[in-house]
């Protein structure tokens, strides 16, 4: 599979192409519509479409139809680059072609009554992702095998004994990193729900003598004479099988299990009454100052309110300050104050950092162990959890549980391309650290996945992705006309927060990973270019903004020292023209590969911004004022602006003191900055931010694009600080 096949292309020039895809869909859903209603009769008259009404309203439909497209022509371009700002592009193909198909049947995977093959489609395409990200799917029953049959108690025995991922469908990271919230927290006081239960209802008698395990693995105690310290701290994978060892032990269905608990259980009582009742402190999340804005709002949504929203500080390199963590967690376990969560970013949106999950994870092992201490862990990869593929062998794409040959020879896709930006083994511009993370992935509880963001797929396409499917569970508020006539069709729609969700979001992200896989063979081969140029691009901004022309480029990443900088100019830049070198080059030295990963940002992105230096006196900029006067105008030079005559749209960001005394100081003193300096809770660092989306931008018929993009900030910078609209002292002279 040739990885640019794949795409429209910024000037349509695959569209022969995508034009013969959307006759094949648009053909299929006409003949499926008439032999569904071969037998009806037509709303259409026989003469209706030579009537006059017919032909007026006809005329009206495709001239506000040429309105509107006209209207929208002048929107931002994605596929353009052009466009180096925000986390988007040009969906793949299939991702247009399989939204476009999906919407014919405008199915709805609220319930399996409104969406019975995409419904099985969600379903085989979750489990694909939870695979990507490691979890352990060997483990799932066939429950949906319409073969089989299965009893209650079977169900309730088989969930006792096993553990395995679920995933669904979600409108957007927002709405999944708030699920991931809301589930961690009801599944917390589970077992403190279980402990009233058991005290106060006899029809769970039978298991008054339940015991449990501690984090600890060692420590056994009757549940019920267990402090709810104690319980507020049991492994998330012991809270959730607990509801089945009841049901198996007083011969109930599990739905009565639930229902029983949830009397006593947050989701009846709410935040309140619940902790109060129990004498527990108010739980707290702890979060990086760099993540999304959303969890601010997932915390004060599931009734806590923005005093239970910790915000970790963040390392100079834009990673989460793990000493930070370490300080709160020590100070929860002093004063018996729960923590929820603790969430790691795959992916800043700011600074295209990775923080240490792996570190995260061998911290909750040791307050386990040595404290009978638990937190769960979510993780939002809603940028960079599609990096997951870099490091994936192929494996064979699941399909829908009513067609298992839909796609037989999956596994067996691959390239007959030798150049070596297609075959270079992605984990080699990959960091050793960022591939301790990726690995570390398969350890957290739930994980956030943007589709239509490193996913290539058009909006809106998200995926919450849970390592244990018994995390579901107690989430569910199901009706009737929810749960399926036919109870062997998966239901993805009654366990998250969303009620109607589309079926053709599934359909596009389905039809894609048939085609091109969530491993290196697949995926791989586009984000490890974007990677590769997104480091290209950082060093390349070291090398052209080194002060020799007066401008020195700022950066939030991983700088390489002199020596190893000088090595990577020889090798990156051609000596005779001073431009890049074709990325095919570059991409057969592994050496160079290899070095190249571990600077630079950790992902697909750059952060970055401008010093100026004084041309009378050769020294840097001291003066933090004049270094925010300066970016300010370089980030309205750069912002999106409408039409084709955009030259180079370049995002940006505005760093505070959220981030800690630490990082500021250090971005200060690295840079120099020591005049005007406004106290750190006033100030605010400007700063761009360019995603590197294009998997080509470095394979165009010109050479890398790169080149393009630095050529026009030297120019335009040197041409702002030359300008009135602002005093550098002298001009500088190109």
């Amino acid at each position: 599979m040739g990885s640019k096949t794949l795409f429209l292309g910024a000037r349509g020039e695959n569209k022969k192409l995508f034009n013969k895809l959307s006759k094949i869909v648009f053909n299929s859903a006409i003949d499926s519509r008439i032999q569904y209603n071969k037998s009806e009769p037509s709303i259409f008259e026989n003469d209706y479409f030579e009537s006059d009404n017919y032909k007026k309203s006809k005329g009206l439909i495709i001239e506000n139809t040429k309105s509107i497209c006209n209207y929208i022509k002048e929107s931002t371009q994605f596929s353009s680059l052009k466009y180096q700002a925000h986390m988007l592009d040009d969906p793949l193909i299939t991702g247009y072609i399989g939204t476009i198909a999906g919407l014919y049947y405008n199915s709805n995977n609220c319930t399996p009554q409104a969406s019975c093959k995409s419904s099985f489609i969600e379903y085989a395409f979750s489990n694909d992702l939870c695979r990507m990200v490691g979890f352990d799917t060997n483990k799932t029953p066939d429950y949906y095998n319409s073969s089989k049959t299965i009893t209650l108690i079977e169900k309730s025995k088989k969930e006792l004994e096993t553990v395995y991922p679920f995933a669904h469908s979600t409108s957007g990271g927002s709405i999944s990193n708030i699920e991931a919230c809301w589930s961690g927290y009801w599944v917390k006081f589970i077992p403190v729900a279980i402990k009233n239960a058991l005290l106060n209802e006899d029809d769970l008698n039978d298991s008054k003598q339940l015991k449990i395990t501690f984090p600890d693995g060692k420590t056994i105690k009757p549940l019920i004479e267990c402090s709810n310290w104690e319980l507020s701290n049991l492994n998330g994978d012991l809270s959730v099988k607990l509801p089945y060892q009841i049901s198996l032990e007083c011969n109930l269905p599990i739905e009565n299990v639930f229902e029983i608990i949830k009397n006593y259980h947050p989701s009846s009582l709410g935040a309140y009454q619940f902790f109060s009742k129990n004498d527990i402190k108010q739980p707290i999340f702890l979060i990086p100052s760099s993540s999304h804005y959303c969890f601010k709002k997932a915390v004060s949504l599931i009734g806590f309110g923005s005093d239970s929203f910790k915000s970790l500080f963040i390392e100079s390199n834009g990673r989460m300050n793990i000493n930070d963590l370490k300080r709160y967690i020590k100070h929860s376990i002093e004063n018996q104050i729960p923590i929820i969560n603790v969430v790691s970013i795959l992916g800043t949106t700011q600074e295209y950092a990775v923080d240490n999950l792996d570190e995260i994870v061998s911290i909750r092992n040791q307050v386990r162990r040595d404290f009978n201490f638990n937190f769960d862990i979510h993780v939002d990869a809603a940028f960079g959890g599609y990096s997951l593929s870099c490091i994936r062998d192929n494996y064979q794409l699941e399909n829908p549980l009513d067609n298992q040959s839909l796609f037989p020879n999956n596994f067996k896709i691959l390239s007959n391309e030798s150049n070596d930006c297609e075959t270079f083994d992605p984990e080699l511009i990959i960091s050793s650290y960022v591939k301790k993370q990726l690995n570390a992935c398969k350890y957290a509880d739930t994980i956030t996945l943007d589709g239509h963001k490193s996913g290539y797929l058009p909006f809106s396409n998200s995926t919450i992705c849970f390592r244990n499917s018994k995390y579901k569970d107690i989430l569910t508020f199901s009706r009737v006309y929810v749960a399926g006539g036919n109870k062997n069709i998966p239901n993805c729609g009654v366990f998250g927060i969303e009620g109607s969700r589309p079926g053709h979001s599934s359909v596009a992200g389905y039809l894609t990973n048939s085609i091109i896989r969530p491993s290196k063979t697949g995926y791989g081969k586009l984000l490890k270019r974007c990677i590769l140029n997104a480091k290209l691009f950082y060093i390349s901004l070291l090398i052209k903004f080194d002060g020799n022309n007066n401008i020195k480029v700022v950066t939030i990443g991983n700088n390489p020292p002199n020596d190893v900088l000088n090595y990577l100019k020889s090798e990156i830049i051609d000596s005779e023209t001073g431009k890049i070198k074709p990325l095919n080059q570059i991409a057969s030295n592994k050496t160079l590969l290899q070095t190249l990963s571990n600077y630079g940002p950790d992902l697909n992105g750059v952060c970055f911004g401008f010093n100026f230096v004084s041309p009378s006196t050769g020294e840097l900029n001291n003066d933090y004022q004049k270094y925010v006067e300066l970016n300010k105008i370089i980030i309205d030079r750069f912002d999106y602006v409408n039409g084709p005559s955009t030259d180079l749209v370049i995002g940006h960001t505005f760093l505070n003191d959220s981030y800690g005394d630490e990082f500021i100081s250090n971005f200060l003193f690295s840079n120099e900055l020591k005049l005007n300096i406004p106290r750190y809770n006033k100030i605010s660092i400007p700063l761009l931010r360019s995603s590197t989306m294009s998997p080509f931008m470095g394979e165009t018929s010109e050479g890398s694009y790169i080149d393009t993009m630095l050529n026009i900030l030297l120019k335009e910078i040197t041409k702002i600080i030359n300008s009135k609209k602002i005093h550098f002292e002298n001009k500088i002279v190109i």
